[in-house]
Parts: structure tokens; C-alpha cells; sequence
């Protein structure tokens, strides 16, 4: 059976309860629902409420049960701070908490932070954290772990590196055991939702850092405390049972194995050894007809993008060249052939974010395919004869390298030589970090603002230094992006947005092609999972066993 996300918000609450069955699924359909993206009120033009009610627990009286989900790629190591993989996150996200959190549909929630108060310049952030919450040690949680989490997430030990969303953070200043105050260097509305998204912003206690080894062990808030973390094999954790928000936990112990081989996962969840994980579009036809299973869609927060290094003199920095690249994929292609059809044009900001991505007829508009106009352009720029380049790509999952592949094809007219060199993820997100890399077939994950899908292409920005130097920049990005970054006037951010997004793609700065749908896939003991438009797993905080 397949559940889409919206279906799945629906159902929720029964799930919780009880096993799902087709009736559940026929319920939903008589109450009219149909697939679609989520558009939660934290995306929307508009600003998210300040103070909002908490999420609902699970309503189980104690933790029961075991469940082992699969992930498809190594955390390699689980630093709390300025990790920058998206399965750094899939292996600690259980044991940390920030001081906001979304709930499912992405709406601002209060987390550590009961409520918090915001300057009308947004040049400030003053929040109340709720009392009575202790760490994984037993230690309380007060402004002095507050203050110490930030400062370490502004200046990550390594091998995290500084994040550029936390960039205009002043200072972080104790008003007393339970209040704190961000300041910051100039008006900036978007902090809230990078607390919100909690990859950067966990709160750990006091000085943790010269206690444990950060990258295989921790210490945070979360409904699950850290057991074991074994790189290349598995991250065990066991319920928190001083966990602040009541009915959470609900399963007692998760184990993550790491299974980068699909084919493996596939068997593994067969076989009852694992009770969920990700899937390619691709294998989840070939279990859609299980009847113990269920297959859990949706769109998420991950465009996927060949990107480009210009720190370098190389021929890429001239306009006409990226634009020709441009004109040379085709991006239906990588649709149909990578995932199946399954997967939507993308610009800098996905699909599924509220009001702020670009329309999909201008998408197809800038991704129309004309390889005569793309030689020409070649030919104007001097470079008719090509030249050669190294473009590295994820190995697993496989999908980076199938696009990199179909890149390298479609450029062959042009007479440009690629090289794809399939990298496990910890080489490549370090290549990534520190700029070791030509081009690079990635994905740019979920940011807590629209700012966020563009901040790299603003001129000073941390690693739009580390990825386009001197290379490449446009004076109109810049200014329309600290316009936007200077206001909460949602109709203003928006059309600075979409221009800054249409810039991106006149010039072709990275090259940007499609948003896939992701699948999940659960066995029958496992109930209350959904996708997440986050691309993270928050949906095991609240899920449920149920065994027999």
C-alpha cells in the first residue's frame, strides 16, 4: 500500500493507537485527500507564530519494543556542530533537541524554548527555556548550555565548519538561569526557523566538548540517549525515560544500520531484520505488492545540483560556458531514468517550500534543451574544442553518480570530457567543505529560510568563498539578498527571492535539475512513520511498535 504524505497527517493519530489497515486508507480517500507537497504554515509568506502549542505525544504510558531502521549512508561521525551530510544528522538527530523545533506540517514550535520574544528589527531574540529538563547525565538544562551550545555552533570544533545561517549572530548573553538573548549584527528574520531546523543548534551541556569525543559520542536533551555509535555499522539508542514532553518516547530501543547497498535493505527488511528505511522509486515498485508493508511518499527538501568551483582559472568561470551546459542536459531524462518519473524540475529552492520556489513552467522555460545553441555558445567563449573536468559524486546512494553519468553524456557534443569519480560520503562532504572539488553532483538539503537555498551565492558568504572566489558574482544577488535578509515584509522577501532564483539560473552559477519524491517503506511492527519534507527522520521520535 502506498500512503502520501498528507494522507499520512491525516491518519496519524490512529496510527498511534493501533495497526494500520485499508480501511485507514479508504477513510482518507472518503475524506477527499490527494498527494501533493507539504506547505506547512512555517513556510509560508508570512511570519510563523512565535508561541504555539507543543506537538502531541504519543500516548503510551511507557516505551516498548525494538526497531531497527536502515540507513542508506554512514553518519561517519556524529558532531553536534557544523556537520555538513545529511546523514550526520540521520545518526544523532534522536539525542538533541534546540530551542524551537517544527512539527510535521513545519510550522515554528516551542522545543527548550517555551517561548521567545523577537525585536520588531528582528535584531534580537529573547527566549525562555523551559524549566525542570535535564541532559542524558541527569544534569539541568540552564542558560549556561544554552550560551556554550551557540557559541560552539558559531565556531565549530573540527571537523565541523562555520555555517553560514548562523553568520549575522553577534552574541549570546545569559539574562538569568532560564532566559537568553541573541543579538544580532543586523536585522535577520530567519533564525528562528534555522533553530527550528535544529541540524546546527542542538543544545549540549556545559563544557562537553573537553569531557567526550564529539564524534562518536554525546550527550543532549532528546528522547533517545546514545548507546553506541560503530562508523560503517550501526548508532544504537535506548529511550530517555526523563525526556520532557510527555508520551515521548514511544519504542524503547532504535538501532540504525548502516546498509548502503539497496539491494541489502531490501532483503534485510524481507526478512524482518530491519522495519524501515529508504528506498529508490525504482525498488519501491517492486514492493508495493507486499502486503506487509507499507510504502510512505512524499516530496522533500534536497535539490539535486551539479555544482561549480570557480576559484580557480578554469573554463567554467565564463558565463557562456555554464549557460551551455545548461542548454546541453536534459533534465527529463535524469526523471525518467534516475527515478522513474518520479521527481519534479527544481530551482535553488525545491519544490514543496511554501510560496518561494520558482513556478514550474519558468523552470522548464530556463531547462528547455538546445544543444545547437549550447555548441554555439561554446564556439563564442573560444571553447569549441572543450576541455576536460573531474566531476565527483556520491557513491551511495547511487542516484548522484547516475546523474553525474547522463551529465557526461549529454556533454559529449560540446566536446567536454568528464571524468565522474564516485566518492563515499565522507570524502566527498569533506571535498565539499573545503573546496577540494571541480564540480560536484550533490544535493543541497533542507534550510530553515529561503535565505538559506541561496546564501552560498551571496559574495563573502563562508563558503561562497571556499566554492566560487573571485569567479563568480552578481551585484544585483547581493544587494536583493541583504534586502531580503533586512525585512520581515513577506511580499518584499518573496520577490527578492524569486529574482534571486531567476539570476541563478540566467547564469547558470550551479546547475541545478530536480527534486525527487522520496520513498520510505515500513514493515507491519512499525506504525506513525511518515517522510519528512526535511529530509531527516523526526517521525521515529514519535513512532510506535507494535509487537505481536
Amino acid at each position: 500500500m502506498i500512503l502520501r504524505d498528507n494522507e499520512m497527517a491525516v491518519l496519524i493519530r490512529a496510527l498511534r493507537g493501533r495497526r494500520l489497515d485499508r480501511r485507514d486508507v479508504l477513510r482518507g480517500a472518503a475524506l477527499g485527500l490527494a498527494g501533493g507537497a507539504v506547505t506547512g504554515s512555517g513556510l509560508a509568506t508570512g511570519q510563523p507564530a512565535v508561541a504555539a502549542s507543543r506537538q502531541e505525544g504519543t500516548p503510551a504510558a511507557e516505551p516498548i519494543g525494538a526497531i531497527t531502521w536502515a540507513l542508506e549512508s554512514d553518519p561517519v561521525n556524529l558532531i553536534p556542530f557544523g556537520g555538513v551530510s545529511s546523514s550526520n544528522m540521520w545518526g544523532k538527530e534522536l539525542m538533541y533537541d534546540s530551542l524551537l523545533q517544527w512539527d510535521r506540517d513545519l510550522a515554528i514550535q516551542p522545543a527548550l524554548a517555551e517561548s521567545y520574544e523577537a525585536a520588531e528589527d528582528a535584531t534580537s531574540y529573547t527566549f525562555n527555556l523551559r524549566r525542570g529538563v535535564s541532559f542524558h547525565d541527569g544534569q539541568e538544562m540552564t542558560a549556561r548550555d544554552v550560551k556554550y551550545s551557540l557559541d560552539l555552533a558559531l565556531a565549530p570544533p573540527p571537523p565541523g565548519i562555520e555555517i553560514a545561517f548562523l553568520a549575522n549572530v553577534a552574541g549570546v548573553e545569559i539574562v538569568d538561569d532560564y532566559t537568553v538573548t541573541v543579538t544580532m549584527s543586523k536585522p535577520d528574520p530567519s533564525f528562528p526557523g534555522t533553530l527550528a531546523w535544529a541540524r546546527y543548534t542542538p543544545i549540549v551541556p556545559e563544557g562537553i566538548a573537553d569531557r567526550i569525543n564529539l564524534l562518536s559520542e554525546g550527550i543532549g536533551t532528546g528522547p533517545y540517549q546514545l548507546v553506541e555509535f560503530v562508523p560503517n555499522s550501526r548508532v544504537v539508542y535506548t529511550a530517555y525515560d526523563a525526556y520532557w514532553a510527555p508520551g515521548v518516547p514511544c519504542v524503547q530501543d532504535i538501532t540504525f544500520s548502516v546498509l548502503p547497498d539497496e539491494q541489502s535493505r531490501v532483503a534485510a527488511l524481507r526478512s524482518g531484520e530491519i522495519d524501515g528505511g529508504t528506498f529508490t522509486a525504482d525498488v519501491v515498485t517492486t514492493l508495493e505488492g507486499d502486503e506487509s508493508l507499507t510504502v510512505l511518499e512524499g516530496l522533500f527538501a534536497a535539490p539535486r545540483v551539479i555544482q561549480f568551483n570557480t576559484t580557480e582559472d578554469v573554463p567554467w568561470r565564463d558565463v557562456r560556458v555554464r549557460q551551455a551546459i545548461n542548454l546541453a542536459i536534459d533534465r527529463q531524462e535524469i526523471i525518467d531514468n534516475v527515478y522513474g518519473g518520479r521527481a519534479q524540475l527544481s530551482g535553488p529552492i525545491p519544490p514543496g517550500y511554501g510560496d518561494w520556489p520558482l513556478p514550474a513552467d519558468q523552470l522548464a522555460e530556463f531547462y528547455t534543451p538546445d544543444v545547437e545553441r549550447a555548441q554555439a555558445l561554446m564556439a563564442e567563449a573560444g571553447l569549441a574544442d572543450g576541455f576536460a573536468v573531474t566531476l565527483q559524486a556520491i557513491a551511495a546512494p547511487r542516484e548522484f553518480t547516475q546523474i553525474a553519468e547522463i551529465v557526461r553524456e549529454r556533454l559529449r557534443p560540446l566536446n567536454i570530457e568528464v571524468t565522474v569519480e564516485p566518492l563515499e560520503i565522507g570524502s566527498f562532504a569533506s571535498n565539499i567543505g573545503d573546496g577540494s572539488f571541480q564540480w560536484a553532483s550533490t544535493g543541497r538539503g533542507m534550510r530553515g529560510d529561503p535565505s538559506g537555498f541561496v546564501v552560498d551565492f551571496r559574495t563573502g558568504t563562508t563558503l561562497n568563498e571556499t566554492w566560487f572566489g573571485d569567479g563568480w558574482a552578481n551585484e544585483e544577488l547581493n544587494t536583493l539578498y541583504d534586502e531580503a535578509l533586512a525585512t520581515a515584509d513577506p511580499a518584499v522577501r518573496l520577490e527578492a527571492y524569486r529574482r534571486i532564483q531567476e539570476i541563478i539560473l540566467e547564469e547558470a552559477a550551479n546547475l541545478y535539475t530536480v527534486q525527487p519524491y522520496k520513498f520510505q517503506v515500513v514493515g507491519p511492527r512499525l506504525e506513525g512513520m511518515y517522510v519528512s519534507y526535511t529530509d531527516f527522520n523526526p517521525g521515529l521520535r514519535t513512532a510506535c511498535v507494535v509487537e505481536g
